[in-house]
């Protein structure tokens, strides 16, 4: 996407945010989207932008509603994420006592949290790929155009991250299974191993994730704010 009627500066690092997620929405994905959140805000407060969701309510509506939206959803995977991580942690800790009982209801447990994180996916994934704020043509369009891409991108990568997490489950099955007695040792030291890289990980996302949040949050303050006529 081109735009030959806003000042490029302020566009540019937008478009690159962009085209960044488009590109690779699994590598630092979450830290991408903060940043592309940023660029939109910065967008937001260009009086041209301002302006033109002033004259189209309708725009500003959906642009809020979506917003909304991709926000709920980050805010409910940063609660899954923490019993996420209570999960893991519980798993470890069968394992180290060698209580299949007990780790088998933390992998009950950890399944249920990411069938719940699947249908967070599910609940955003339309955003990825809805029609233009503006199917007419002109400048109006051109910048709802560039802010309905922004708000895919960000519900993409969102939607990507989110599945990848919901498939971590297998590693909790897979220490579930009972090696012989020769193994069994190695075998705990792998399953450890890799549920203290999982946990890592989850922390990562859980930080991540509560970023975004945040930033979706401002960012729709933004809007509501440039959209309040000054009393």
């Amino acid at each position: 996407m081109r735009s030959t009627s806003l000042p490029c500066p302020a566009l540019s690092p937008l478009l690159d945010e962009i085209r960044s997620l488009r590109s690779s929405p699994h590598r630092d994905g979450f830290a991408r989207i903060y940043h592309l959140l940023a660029a939109l805000d910065d967008l937001l407060h260009l009086p041209r932008a301002r302006d033109t969701l002033r004259r189209r309510p309708a725009w500003a509506d959906r642009l809020l509603d979506d917003l909304l939206r991709l926000a709920d959803a980050h805010g409910s995977f940063r609660s899954a994420a923490i019993a996420l991580k209570q999960h893991l942690s519980e798993g470890r800790t069968a394992i180290r006592r060698r209580d299949p009982v007990r780790l088998a209801s933390a992998a009950r447990s950890h399944r249920r949290v990411e069938k719940e994180i699947a249908g967070l996916a599910s609940a955003i994934k339309d955003l990825a790929r809805s029609p233009p704020l503006a199917p007419e043509i002109g400048p109006d369009s051109e910048i709802a155009g560039i802010i309905a891409e922004a708000v895919a991108a960000t519900a993409a990568t969102s939607t990507e991250v989110f599945l990848s997490v919901s498939g971590w489950g297998s590693w909790m099955v897979w220490a579930m299974r009972r090696p012989s007695k020769k193994g069994l040792e190695e075998a705990e030291m792998v399953a450890m191993e890799k549920l203290e890289e999982m946990t890592e990980r989850i922390e990562g996302l859980e930080d991540g994730s509560g970023r975004v949040f945040r930033s979706l949050v401002n960012t729709r303050v933004t809007l509501l704010n440039m959209l309040t006529p000054s009393l």
